[in-house]
């Protein structure tokens, strides 16, 4: 399923997985849970779908840079993935950043 998904779809999905975040950790997010090879180019994609996202009003303005998607970007992030596998990946991270800070 992940092959099929385009960068945006990731995007859309990472935001699902860990929001409330801001665009620096969903690109970090991304690089990790999609295995994002060149950083620097994934970057320049990240905050122009961020924008475009913003834009559209897929993406409410929380705190100052910290964002959370709109019912509609739920609903689409509901359509690419089952919420089961938003919850293991959210596990994952979590499992993830515990072993780097303990």
């Amino acid at each position: 399923m992940e092959d099929k998904m385009s960068i945006t779809d990731r995007y859309i999905v990472t935001m699902r997985i860990i929001q409330p975040a801001r665009v620096q950790d969903v690109l970090s997010a991304y690089v990790e849970l999609w295995e994002a090879e060149d950083r620097d180019k994934t970057k320049a994609v990240i905050y122009s779908l961020h924008e475009k996202m913003k834009s559209e009003g897929l993406l409410i303005d929380v705190r100052k840079g910290t964002y959370v998607l709109t019912e509609e970007g739920m609903q689409i992030a509901a359509r690419l993935v089952k919420e089961r596998e938003i919850d293991n990946r959210r596990l994952f991270l979590m499992k993830r950043q515990r072993r780097l800070y303990h």
